[in-house]
């Protein structure tokens, strides 16, 4: 080969033959990690730069680049990268929000980092940081007033105060009906506001109407996807369903979940308790506890219960104890007090304990039907928790659980009561027995007619003058068949005053004890009794004795069974 004949082919073919020193952004890394262990910030910053220059689409070079920046005080330049990661390189490096946060804290900008870290833990609850990031939003809350959220949060509440406390008023009073009419005026004023609309779709579902209250929450969630508690309103709607795919779909995003507000939490804490995640429900009810007032009685019982639903009974005892002191006239501590100690001492875990701050619905129930049979209403007549559980059984339950409410309801006799029963006689779907009971349970608490109902499948407008006065009796055979017997021992010679009067006493005796009618073992001491009462009232000699030996019972259940019958209510009794 020739060899070059000039010194510009000389070095031309000199140059051809170097191998160039490629540097990547590798290199560069490697380097300013170099830098950053002997402490030289400033080079590692240089090179972390030179490294996110040259591959500007990888969000690690750029995150180390302002951890550096934010080492050396240049907070303002660090947090401008990180929402540059954010925005526009990877929306899923939610890291950056907490280390916002961090640079806004050390800028003393409180307002704006106590966003950014509850950003981070509702993107990422169980991140790498969630720890750290929970430490500083108890100090930000505690130690710094909570900035803006915190003060937001104030005006919230202030704001809810006054614009919804009638709603919340009737609805913790279990006035559903005069809750939702409240609430559907408040929608039609308020058409932007999200809480209205929130409260009403509860007030529904209270009342039984599941479908109506899930369309309101759907509504709600159409113009805010992330409205929590139009969130947990659904879930627990389709929880009592059984809609377990739509359930699960809701609870993947709650778990997500790390609320600003105070309310939201309580809101969010509550609702997972609810459906059984008490894991989360510990947390945040621990976490509202930090932040909120320990003489809260009823923050304390959801920390209570969620322990002793997750098995921390020692805990949830302590916690019992404590509620006790500080609400000593409440039944509620110590029945689960007790509750907790029987189960410590037989080293078995207790039954799921309710958020709610009461004793169980059923013992609320026992003792309600306790107070029904010595005839006092007690304080269950008013209490929410009783009214929308009997108003729930009468949509959803069966035949008898429906019996005993709409006789309940005879006791309860308000104007809400009488609006369920008048929407009840209406429903197709339910039976022609029960939707008479509920006619005789209206006229019975004095509802004026007439009254529309659905009734051997047609509709029909009911006069209150021309129904039956003694339809009772066709309600339950043995009190037709008391009557009965009676009649066909009664001597004719009493004449038709006779049979008149027995079907008055009978009847004015079932309308008084209707709601908790006794058990009729044996007619014929029913029967005596009755005949015994006719014969007093038309001034007829005759012994009770005399009347019993007839009938082949014994003259003391006759006496017994008058006694009632003349001096009613005396309910219960096996006769």
């Amino acid at each position: 080969m020739d060899k070059p004949n000039s010194q510009e082919e000389k070095l031309r073919t000199h140059h051809s033959n170097v191998i160039p020193f490629q540097v990547d952004a590798a290199f560069f890394f490697e380097r300013a990690v170099h830098y950053l262990d002997r402490h030289d910030l400033k080079n590692a910053m240089k090179n972390f730069r030179k490294a996110a220059e040259l591959e500007p689409d990888n969000p690690v070079n750029h995150c180390n680049l302002a951890g550096v920046l934010s080492e050396l005080g240049e907070f303002e330049e660090s947090n401008r990268i990180l929402h540059k990661v954010i925005k526009e390189i990877d929306p899923d490096m939610f890291e950056c929000y907490f280390y916002m946060a961090n640079n806004c804290a050390n800028l003393g900008d409180y307002e704006h980092a106590e966003e950014h870290v509850a950003r981070y833990l509702e993107l990422d609850p169980h991140g790498e940081f969630a720890e750290d990031a929970e430490e500083m939003m108890q100090i930000l809350v505690q130690e710094f007033g909570g900035g803006k959220v915190f003060q937001e949060r104030k005006q919230q509440q202030s704001e809810e105060a006054g614009g919804h406390d009638t709603a919340r008023k009737l609805l913790e009073e279990g006035k559903f009906m005069e809750a939702s009419e409240y609430l559907e005026k408040a929608v039609e004023q308020q058409p932007d506001s999200t809480a209205p609309r929130n409260n009403l779709s509860l007030a529904y579902y209270y009342q039984g109407d599941i479908d109506k209250a899930i369309e309101i929450a759907s509504e709600v969630l159409e113009r805010d996807p992330s409205n929590v508690h139009a969130l947990c309103n659904l879930a627990v709607f389709h929880q009592h369903l059984g809609n377990q795919q739509q359930l699960q779909e809701i609870l993947a995003g709650l778990r997500k979940l790390y609320p600003l507000y105070f309310d939201h939490t309580y809101k969010l804490a509550t609702t997972m308790g609810i459906l059984g995640e008490h894991t989360t429900a510990y947390r945040l009810f621990r976490q509202l506890l930090r932040w909120g007032d320990r003489t809260d009685t009823a923050l304390l019982h959801c920390v209570a219960a969620s322990a002793a639903n997750l098995g921390f009974l020692e805990k949830a005892k302590k916690v019992w104890e404590e509620i006790e002191t500080l609400d000593p006239e409440s039944e509620t501590p110590g029945y689960y007090l007790n509750k907790v100690k029987e189960a410590l001492a037989a080293q078995r875990e207790m039954d799921t304990v309710s958020y709610q701050y009461h004793i169980p619905f059923q013992e609320q129930f026992r003792i309600m039907k306790e107070q029904i049979q010595t005839g006092q209403l007690g304080a269950w007549r008013n209490d929410p928790l009783i009214r929308s559980s009997l108003f729930w059984a009468l949509k959803h339950g069966d035949l008898e659980t429906k019996i005993q409410v709409i006789q309940t309801f005879a006791l309860l006799a308000d104007k809400e009561v009488e609006h369920v029963l008048r929407e009840f006689i209406k429903n197709p779907e339910e039976i022609d027995q029960l939707k008479r009971l509920a006619i005789y349970v209206l006229r019975h608490i004095g509802a004026e007619g007439p009254f529309q109902a659905h009734l051997d499948k047609e509709e029909v407008l009911l006069r209150v003058q021309s129904l039956p006065q003694d339809d009772l009796l066709t309600w339950k055979a043995e009190w037709q068949e008391v009557l009965d017997l009676t009649f066909s021992n009664l001597d004719s010679a009493h004449g038709e005053a006779a049979r008149h009067l027995a079907r008055d006493i009978w009847t004015g005796y079932l309308n008084q004890v209707f709601h908790a009618p006794p058990r009729i073992v044996k007619l014929a001491n029913w029967a005596a009794a009755l005949e015994y009462a006719v014969l007093r009232k038309l001034g007829v000699k005759v012994t009770q004795a005399e009347v019993a030996a007839r009938y082949g019972v014994t003259a003391g259940a006759v006496s017994k069974i008058y006694r009632q019958l003349m001096q009613p209510p005396s309910y219960g009794e096996d006769l």
